[in-house]
């Protein structure tokens, strides 16, 4: 059984270096990375199939693929402001079969119980639409308590307007919200990059309470279950499996990843198993069972900039 990997950038190197001349230091208590614009030069970004020695089976160019989902036609790939679809094998790729005024900077998608759910980072919104591009529901961080920014600047924004093609940096976001995922009860779990936490919001009316905090720039929330997901606890390198219990989350699982930037962390509970994208290390780590049982390592092309893994059928 392989795995799909998506990498925004086939450059790390421009990346490494635009981060270390605009890295902006900030008073917020989590947030001290970012930047308050994007890289002007093309970063590149690439799709591939890998099977689980690491080798490459299949592999397509594509403009910052970020999040997958499978599709009832194929898989959805989110890229930048706009959603492809591709075979598993990647042999077609079918572009922009979604795109929405609504998108910028998309980062997680996956599945809801109307539609798919994204995250468009950078608007500070989680979006939900149908297979036919219909945006069926949306919440702002800016209408519900997160106005400023980690520099303390508030930030406007016009739902109305097309966000597609416009470029904000990390630091002009106030959450930087980078995943999210439906509970069976329809509530909507997200991970909130510069507060550190993971959320609920209800989705009628847009309120929203901690469930997990005192992480370091999180990602990849996932659902298990009604009561259990899973996260990226990012900057201290960890994989969470976490129970929910009167809507607060305790750690029940813990897979250190050895690195100090986990991009993603995937629990395959099928084979009882963690894929683990080491950003730092350009590397995928596959664990089966606990902890204590470390598989192997695929060691990728330094210069990709690895983002998400989705595990494909054996």
């Amino acid at each position: 059984m392989g795995f799909l990997l998506s990498c925004i950038s086939t450059n790390h190197a421009l990346l490494k270096k635009h981060w270390q001349q605009s890295r902006e230091q900030t008073s917020c208590p989590v947030t001290v990375l970012g930047s308050r614009e994007k890289p002007k030069d093309d970063q590149g970004g690439l799709l591939c199939v890998i099977d689980d020695n690491g080798e490459i089976e299949a592999q397509v160019g594509l403009t910052m693929p970020a999040g997958m989902v499978f599709s009832d036609d194929g898989i959805l790939v989110a890229a930048h402001d706009t959603i492809h679809e591709v075979a598993n094998d990647l042999s077609s790729v079918r572009p922009s079969v979604i795109s929405l005024p609504s998108f910028n900077l998309l980062h997680s998608l996956s599945r809801t119980q109307r539609g798919y759910l994204a995250a468009s980072t950078g608007l500070d919104a989680i979006v939900e639409f149908t297979r036919d591009g219909q945006q069926i529901w949306s919440w702002w961080a800016t209408e519900h308590g997160f106005a400023y920014t980690p520099e303390n600047v508030r930030r406007t924004l016009d739902k109305a307007a097309d966000y597609r093609g416009v470029k904000y940096g990390t630091l002009a976001q106030t959450t930087h919200v980078n995943s999210a995922a439906e509970l069976p009860d329809g509530t909507i779990l997200a991970t909130l990059f510069h507060q550190g936490m993971v959320i609920s919001i209800d989705r009628e009316s847009g309120a929203w309470q901690p469930v997990l905090e005192g992480l370091d720039h999180p990602h990849a929330v996932r659902i298990l279950a009604q009561d259990y997901f899973t996260v990226a606890d990012t900057g201290h390198g960890r994989a969470l499996m976490v129970r929910l219990s009167a809507g607060r989350g305790s750690i029940e699982t813990e897979v250190q990843a050895d690195t100090n930037w986990l991009q993603d962390s995937f629990y395959d509970y099928q084979h009882d198993r963690w894929l683990l994208v080491d950003g730092k290390n350009s590397r995928v780590i596959l664990w089966t069972g606990t902890a204590e049982h470390k598989a192997r390592v695929l060691d990728l092309d330094p210069e990709w900039r690895l983002y998400e893994v989705l595990p494909l059928a054996s």
